[in-house]
C-alpha cells in the first residue's frame, strides 16, 4: 500500500508560516506511518494562476503524473497540527470507493446550530450551501475541506471535473474560500461519494473553542483539545501563537 501525505501552500508568506509552525507535524506523521510527503508550492494549473483559486487547486492533485502511483493521497490544509499519538489514517477505515471527509458541525450538529445562531450567521447546512454557492441540497452536513482522503485511480476524474466546473466562478467570488468548500461538499454529497470519518480527524479548534468557552465558559484549552484529537485544524488563524507551547 503506497500513501502520500500532501499539503498545498502557495505564496512566500504562507510557505514561511507553514515551515515555521506546521510542516514539522506533517513530516513527522508521514515518517511515522511510512507515507511519502509532498508540499505543493505552485499552481497546478497555471492557466488559472490567481490567488482566489489557490484553495481549489488541490482538486487537481490526484491527476498529477506522480499521483497515480499512490493507493491513497491524504490531503491536509496547511494549518493543521497533528497529535503524535495519531494512528495511520489510510487503513483506519475501509473507505471502499468513497472519499474520506469530516463534518464541520462541531462539536456536534446541535451545537453548531446553536453557535451559528449566537454568531448571527446562516444556521443550517442547507442555508450554508445556498448562501455560499447558490446550491440547493437536502442535507444536514457541511463537509469541511481541511482533510480529505482520496484514491487517485478512483477519484481523479471526479475531482478534476469539479475544478474546471467551478474555477472561473471562484475568482472574485464573494464567498471566497467558502465557495470552494461548498462546491466540493455539494458535489461529493450529491454524487454520494462521502465517507464521514470521526471529527477527531479534522477537529476544528475555533468552532469548539467558541461553543465551549465563549458560549459556555468551560475553559477548554488548546492543549486539552490537542490531547483528545488526532488532526487539529486551526482554521481562521486561531491561536497560532500557542502552537509552540504544546507538549
Amino acid at each position: 500500500m503506497k500513501v502520500c501525505l500532501v499539503s498545498v501552500c502557495i505564496g512566500d508568506k504562507y510557505i514561511l508560516q507553514y515551515n515555521n509552525l506546521f510542516k514539522q507535524f506533517h513530516a513527522t506523521y508521514a515518517k511515522k506511518c511510512g507515507y511519502d510527503f509532498k508540499v505543493i508550492t505552485d499552481y497546478l494549473d497555471t492557466n488559472w494562476k490567481h490567488p482566489d483559486t489557490i484553495c481549489l487547486q488541490k482538486q487537481l492533485i490526484c491527476c498529477q503524473e506522480w499521483a497515480i502511483e499512490y493507493d491513497f493521497i491524504i490531503c491536509l490544509d496547511c494549518d493543521i497540527i497533528i497529535n503524535p499519538n495519531t494512528p495511520c489514517l489510510h487503513d483506519f477505515y475501509d473507505f471502499g470507493d468513497k472519499i474520506g471527509v469530516v463534518n464541520q458541525s462541531q462539536p456536534n450538529l446541535q451545537a453548531r446550530l446553536v453557535s451559528q445562531k449566537h454568531k448571527g450567521y446562516e444556521v443550517t447546512a442547507k442555508d450554508y450551501y445556498k448562501l455560499k454557492s447558490n446550491h440547493d441540497i437536502e442535507t444536514d452536513h457541511i463537509i469541511n475541506g481541511g482533510v480529505m482522503v482520496w484514491q487517485p485511480r478512483k477519484h481523479k476524474e471526479f475531482l478534476k471535473n469539479v475544478f474546471y466546473k467551478y474555477v472561473k466562478n471562484q475568482i472574485n467570488h464573494p464567498s471566497k474560500f467558502h465557495f470552494e468548500q461548498s462546491v466540493i461538499g455539494y458535489e461529493i454529497q450529491t454524487h454520494e461519494m462521502h465517507f464521514f470519518m470521526s471529527m477527531k480527524w479534522n477537529a476544528l479548534w475555533g468552532n469548539n473553542k467558541y461553543y465551549y468557552n465563549t458560549m459556555h465558559n468551560k475553559g477548554l484549552t488548546l492543549q486539552a483539545f490537542f490531547n483528545d484529537n488526532y488532526l487539529i485544524h486551526l482554521a481562521g488563524h486561531c491561536d497560532y501563537h500557542l502552537i509552540n507551547s504544546l507538549t
